[in-house]
């Protein structure tokens, strides 16, 4: 089932309150804006109108070490979905951004509800913000030159519907796969992969060095490796390309 609403403070708060009350799993929170989306670290995700922001539900029968990789089976879904309905390049910053010609598309949250000892969380939300039709001048002046929207790179006039419900599909399919074949989604993962290859700066406890990214690990992980020739594997934090002089 998908609700929708004109507006919202965040489709993910919506749907950890629909969750709590007993929602099913499968279901949609949709919002054509938010006035307070949340991204990693709780940092702020501008949502303004003419983007596509959803939440889905998930009740997991996953085992409890794939939990973690929820957000990247998240991403291959969304990610394919979109080059199959505009053939838009879309590729996958880890851990949680989608990224086209260099620039943001949008992002991915996973959020997790009470955790039953040993039994794992009883609910995820999974969050999903992409540019569909804004333009750059709805976000701050310190993003215009960062993001991009989808309308720059479909031939075709993009129904945000009918491709929302095409995204749900393609999540669910994704976060399934993982259950039974995590392998699988990992080997999709690494092909879409944006920061292999490429130079980034990654904050440590003792600094932020440079380093190259060499592509997702089999248990979620990104590695990187520094300068020195040291193999560092990141678990948390964030990873910026370095491009003409400056971090993205």
């Amino acid at each position: 089932m998908i609700h929708y609403f004109s507006t919202l403070d965040s489709t993910n708060t919506e749907a950890v309150r629909m969750a709590e009350h007993g929602a099913d799993h499968g279901t949609v929170i949709h919002a054509d804006c938010q006035t307070g989306g949340r991204g990693r670290g709780g940092r702020n995700f501008f949502s303004p109108a003419g983007g596509l922001y959803f939440s889905i539900i998930i009740r997991p029968t996953i085992e409890l070490q794939l939990l973690p990789m929820i957000t990247l089976a998240a991403g291959v879904g969304v990610s394919t979905c979109i080059m199959a309905s505009t053939q838009a390049n879309v590729l996958l910053k880890w851990p949680n951004d989608l990224y086209l010609d260099g620039k943001k598309l949008g992002g991915i949250l996973t959020e997790s509800g009470p955790v039953s000892r040993g039994l794992g969380p009883e609910y995820l939300v999974v969050g999903v913000g992409i540019n569909v039709k804004t333009q750059p001048e709805q976000f701050p002046s310190f993003l215009r030159s960062r993001v991009v929207s989808l309308y720059h790179y479909s031939e075709q006039h993009i129904d945000v519907i009918p491709l929302l419900n095409r995204l749900v599909v393609a999540v669910l399919a994704s976060v399934k796969e993982l259950e039974s074949n995590n392998d699988t989604v990992i080997a999709q993962w690494q092909s879409l992969d944006y920061l292999r290859g490429k130079m980034v700066e990654y904050e440590t406890p003792s600094g932020v060095i440079q380093a190259t990214g060499q592509g997702l690990a089999p248990d979620g992980r990104y590695i990187v490796q520094d300068l020195n020739g040291d193999v560092h594997r990141v678990l948390a934090g964030d990873l910026h390309p370095i491009r003409c002089g400056f971090t993205e």
